[in-house]
Parts: structure tokens; C-alpha cells; sequence
């Protein structure tokens, strides 16, 4: 008896053997097709790299719909990080308020401040915020009021590294007048 239990535990644990032996791991799915990596000065991956850090701003020139302009005293941050989110905020002075009024833009407060997670288009030299219910807010009448500030996150920005390290960063209104321009020094 004791030797058929023998026999018995070499025989199943012999056809176990065999059976793991035949069966090797092979992909759970298809490997996705992919593009390769962008690589060169004007892509995705480079533009996002040089706009990651922190930035400082330098001037602040806003312009009403009409054409007046104002330069408007102000300090300001600029930070984007590794995973394309930018954070721009501008904290006005008592000065820089009267200078947008004296223009006819009226800010209800001396920091503006826009956040969230932002798309590059290095041939047209934009960003944009993305918004998670972008597709639900295409025809939204609010948007459309919104984009009258110049500093609305609706806005589109347009980029501009400069050979000497600064980035000109402009909104723009609907008739394609620029709006707000901005100039940005890289922290050290």
C-alpha cells in the first residue's frame, strides 16, 4: 500500500511537471503600436522641457479690445512641472490697478491666478489649459464671456523663447489683437 501511494505521488507529480514545462508565460495582450519619441528643438517634449521650472516675471503690458495699452506693475510667478502643469499667477499693485482701469479693464482682485494641466503646439508656438469636460464646454455661452479677460484661463497663450533666456507669453482677444503680453525670467 505504502509503495501504490509512492507510484501514485511520482506519477502526479511528474504529469504536473509536464504540464508546467509546456505551459510558458507568454503576453497577456498585444504590445500597442506606438510612434516613436519626438526628438529635436521644436517638439512636444522639448517645448514642455523648457517651460518646466520656475519663472519670474519681468513686465506686464495689457491692451483693451480698443487698442490702449498700459504697462501694469505687478510681481508674478510662473511654474510647470514634469507633468505638464502650469501654474501662472500675477499679483497686481495698487498702481497696476489704476493702470488697468485707466484702460477700461477692471480686475475684482490684485492676484490672478490660473492652474491646471496645459497642451503644447510647438509649430503654432501655443498653450493651452485642458480642462477634463473640454468637449461639454465647447458651446458654452460662459466661455465665451470668460474669454473677455485678458488673463482668463479660456485664453490661449502664445509662446516665445528669446535668445536671452526670457519667455514672452501673450494672450490674445478673438480678433487676434494681443491682449496681455508677459515677459518671464527663469529662476536660477
Amino acid at each position: 500500500m505504502h509503495t501504490y501511494r509512492t507510484v501514485t505521488f511520482i506519477v502526479v507529480a511528474g504529469l504536473t511537471l509536464a504540464i508546467a514545462a509546456g505551459c510558458k508565460p507568454g503576453p497577456i495582450q498585444k504590445p500597442l503600436k506606438t510612434n516613436p519619441i519626438e526628438k529635436g528643438s521644436d517638439t512636444v517634449n522639448s517645448t514642455r522641457l523648457m517651460f518646466q521650472g520656475e519663472w519670474s516675471l519681468v513686465s506686464l503690458v495689457v491692451t483693451n479690445p480698443d487698442g490702449r495699452a498700459a504697462t501694469v506693475e505687478a510681481t508674478g510667478d510662473l511654474v510647470s512641472d514634469a507633468y505638464g502643469n502650469l501654474k501662472i499667477e500675477y499679483r497686481i499693485s495698487e498702481a497696476g490697478l489704476k493702470a488697468l482701469q485707466g484702460v477700461g479693464i477692471t480686475s475684482p482682485n490684485p492676484v490672478i491666478s490660473t492652474s491646471g494641466k496645459f497642451e503644447v503646439n510647438p509649430q503654432s508656438k501655443e498653450i493651452r489649459y485642458v480642462h477634463e469636460d473640454a468637449a461639454e464646454r465647447a458651446f458654452d455661452p460662459d466661455l465665451a464671456a470668460a474669454r473677455a479677460n485678458p488673463f482668463a484661463l479660456e485664453r490661449t497663450r502664445y509662446y516665445d523663447f528669446a535668445a536671452d533666456g526670457t519667455l514672452r507669453l501673450a494672450t490674445r482677444y478673438d480678433n487676434g489683437k494681443e491682449a496681455a503680453v508677459s515677459r518671464w525670467k527663469k529662476g536660477a
